[in-house]
């Protein structure tokens, strides 16, 4: 199975989509046997026709991969700051740096439509600028309110491989679902800072505190022209869904980097229409870290 981050949240939408329509037919609840997990987060947002994938079947123990060599945490470099500490986005875009280095990922999607709704978060640790973008995250999705998941999974990515297991199932295993060389670019929303920036000063909405950090804050409605010229795939897949615009925020700091990410947009569904947003915080960012295979067939 491909683990993409723009599949992540594409995928987390078509199985909130799907669940809100369950709730609404009085039906049931999308299995949890499979489905995806998260790497870290991009940009895109709109259902596609990603469908969650069975339990992987256990192999034998993969070869342990190399532990990569950690490296300094990135300084605050970039953009200049004035007295104030505020800096010019479009600077600090042009010159990001691109230091490997790791990030707590926190991700949430809810999707509601006449009263009814879900939730999906994925949690866990990334590296961001490495070529194989290493991480361990764990998705949850609940239905209606109810603490109880439906959907439980937890990832490793090594940065040679990807590993799943089923943690809704008691003794679930652990099996390879894909290569590294799967997981995108962590550039996603890089494009669509820059696109803001570009959309011209009502979208400059000033320096917040994000994630603990001085952050500046770019925000504004995109219609699926613009975001044509930005992620043609996102615009495909707006456009047969029927969404006109999103709303798109996004905070970066001096160094260009993504701290959170926020997007919004209805969709008409079965004669109603479903409200899906998306948040995701990057947090805590350290050197580049270890992640190592997990023992296939072990829970």
């Amino acid at each position: 199975m491909t683990i993409r981050r723009t599949t992540l949240i594409a995928a987390a939408t078509v199985l909130a989509l799907s669940a809100v329509a369950a709730c609404n037919d009085d039906t049931s609840a999308p299995s949890a046997a499979g489905g995806p997990v998260a790497q870290s987060a991009n940009a895109s947002g709109t259902p596609s026709a990603a469908t969650p994938t069975a339990t992987p079947t256990p192999t034998a123990t993969p070869t342990p991969t190399a532990t990569p060599t950690p490296t300094a945490p990135p300084s605050p470099a970039g953009a200049p700051v004035d007295a104030s500490g505020a800096f010019d986005p479009a600077v600090a875009l042009a010159n990001p740096d691109r230091t490997p280095y790791a990030a707590t990922l926190n991700m949430k999607t809810t999707a509601t439509a006449n009263g009814q709704g879900t939730v999906m978060t994925a949690t866990g640790r990334t590296n961001v600028n490495t070529p194989g973008h290493e991480g361990r995250t764990e998705t949850r999705m609940t239905l209606g309110g109810s603490d109880e998941p439906i959907l439980w999974m937890e990832s490793v990515n090594t940065g040679n491989g990807i590993f799943m297991r089923d943690k809704t199932k008691p003794g679930s295993t652990w099996g390879p679902t894909g290569d590294s060389e799967d997981a995108t670019d962590d550039n996603g929303a890089g494009l669509y800072a820059k696109a803001l920036v570009d959309a011209g000063p009502a979208a400059r909405k000033g320096m917040e505190q994000k994630s603990g950090v001085p952050a500046f804050h770019l925000g504004a409605r995109l219609t699926a022209a613009q975001i044509k010229a930005i992620d043609p795939e996102e615009h495909r897949n707006m456009t047969e869904k029927g969404v006109a615009a999103k709303d798109y925020d996004v905070w970066i700091d001096r160094a260009g980097r993504i701290v959170a990410q926020t997007q919004s947009m209805k969709i008409p569904k079965d004669g109603t229409t479903v409200t899906s947003v998306i948040t995701v915080t990057y947090s805590d960012f350290g050197p580049r870290e270890t992640f190592t295979v997990p023992t296939t067939g072990a829970s």
